[in-house]
């Protein structure tokens, strides 16, 4: 019997071999491969199957992680130690300084790659955002800075076209294509 995560993969692999398209926006070439929290390890333990299946299918794949972002950020602060002793201070910074940061971070993870229309783009451990900064907002930023196609590993849920990542925040609209 198919796990979930078998489901997931197979579903996966019928995106990656479709036919790309060039006409698309970038948000329309971003998909998000949406699965429950619970199941991150389970996905983690994947991956390799995933970059198969994209490599089967004759396109090239990059991985980026947003596991550091914040970690070097906050590493590199003036007032880090502040922050640590009084952790409501940091909220002011997350919008000013933060989340330019998590868009240039990214944008630069993507400008270190050689990439084209034919390159899959897999985008990890977002949830390393979550509380700090809106996924949508670093995504809305960095969509022209990709060639082929983005794929956000997703912990959360999709549904009306509304996503919402770890199922605890409000969610939103998004033109990118779901794999479920």
């Amino acid at each position: 019997m198919a796990t979930r995560i078998d489901l997931l993969v197979e579903a996966y692999e019928k995106v990656v071999k479709e036919p790309w398209s060039s006409a698309l926006s970038g948000q329309e070439r971003i998909w998000f491969l949406v699965y429950d929290p619970a199941e991150q390890r389970k996905v983690d333990l994947r991956l390799g199957d995933f970059e198969t299946a994209a490599i089967k299918a004759g396109k090239k794949w990059e991985a980026i992680s947003l596991k550091q972002c914040f970690p070097l950020w906050m590493a590199n602060h003036e007032y880090k130690e502040d922050y640590f002793s009084n952790p409501e201070y940091i909220v002011d910074q997350l919008e000013a300084e933060f989340i330019p940061f998590a868009i240039q971070f990214l944008k630069n993870e993507l400008k270190k790659m050689e990439q084209d229309e034919n390159t899959l783009v897999a985008l990890k451990d977002v949830s390393a955002l979550f509380g700090f900064a809106r996924l949508s907002e670093v995504l809305k930023s960095c969509d022209k800075d990709f060639k082929g196609r983005l794929l956000i590993f997703f912990p959360g849920e999709f549904e009306h076209n509304h996503y919402r990542l770890l199922d605890a925040r409000d969610g939103w609209d998004y033109l990118a294509r779901p794999i479920t």
